[in-house]
């Protein structure tokens, strides 16, 4: 039989601990108030509310498929609209790739991108990114016990932060950078407990939106091919009742409006190509 974890032990502050915490605080910190801040050079606060008002803006929220919380966050009531203080880095960043008319990296949005993309949208998906890797390749524990791998995110998630500040202005940069150093040096605080959550929260959720989507998939193309094989069936009982008949039906017509709606006559393709 197994013996029980130490309770001393499964609690007692360690290096590896404290630099999950640090990377954790980092991530969650550093990563939701520079991605507000360059939320709100795209959408203004005084000019959101007339955004979300916008059909255009609605029809590009519904296709980023938003979980019910972030939905009730952009639109809490009729005629009241949300604003980016309220918003997690969760929402901010699937605000930024939906409705900021940014180009999408090279790799697209769910890719690592090559270390010489400096863009915005590469490093807005860097930091997403670097969150999926700490939860990838920590223990149960969460700890990073490796100096050299913390040392590695480190560098890696605090380079996409300072060049994200960047683009809010020179001064923005300065400031991130020494903040960034100082905060390396500093002791944790009891604050910084609260960063694991919030990381394995963001991450939970965006796994959420994943499966609901792969979900929809699934469903709209078993909906394309039941209708597939309802409109088949129709041809051909159309092509049996005109049998004999002499312009009764015309096939011709049947037939394009089929083809109209993507399908062709004993075809097994499915409308979505």
């Amino acid at each position: 039989m197994a013996t029980a974890p130490d309770p001393d032990e499964v609690l007692r502050s360690t290096r590896g601990k404290e630099n999950f915490q640090r990377i954790s605080r980092l991530l969650i910190s550093g990563g939701t108030t520079l991605l507000r801040e360059i939320f709100d050079l795209f959408c203004p606060p005084s000019s959101f509310p007339t955004k979300l008002k916008n059909p255009a803006t609605e029809k590009q929220l519904k296709a980023a498929k938003l979980t019910k919380p972030q939905w009730d966050c952009l639109y809490p009531s009729p005629g009241v609209y949300g604003k980016s203080a309220d918003f997690d880095i969760t929402l901010l960043f699937r605000l930024l790739r939906s409705i900021c008319n940014l180009a999408p990296p090279i790799m697209g949005w769910d890719v690592l991108p090559a270390s010489t993309d400096h863009s915005l949208a590469a490093d807005l998906v860097r930091i997403k990114h670097y969150r999926n890797s700490v939860y990838g390749h920590v223990n149960q524990q969460m700890e990073v016990t490796d100096d050299f791998d913390f040392l590695s995110l480190w560098r890696e998630i605090s380079g996409a932060l300072v060049r994200i500040a960047a683009h809010v202005s020179p001064a923005k940069k300065h400031e991130w950078h020494e903040a960034i150093n100082k905060f390396l040096r500093d002791p944790l605080t009891t604050e910084d407990e609260r960063n694991e959550q919030e990381l394995l929260e963001w991450y939970r959720n965006d796994m959420d939106v994943k499966k609901s989507i792969e979900e929809l998939t699934v469903t709209t193309n078993e909906k394309l091919n039941e209708m597939q094989t309802f409109l088949k069936d129709i041809y051909e009982l159309l092509e049996e009742k005109t049998q004999g008949a002499n312009e009764l039906y015309k096939l011709s017509e049947v037939q394009e409006f089929i083809n109209r709606l993507g399908y062709t006559s004993g075809s097994s393709q499915s409308a979505t190509g």
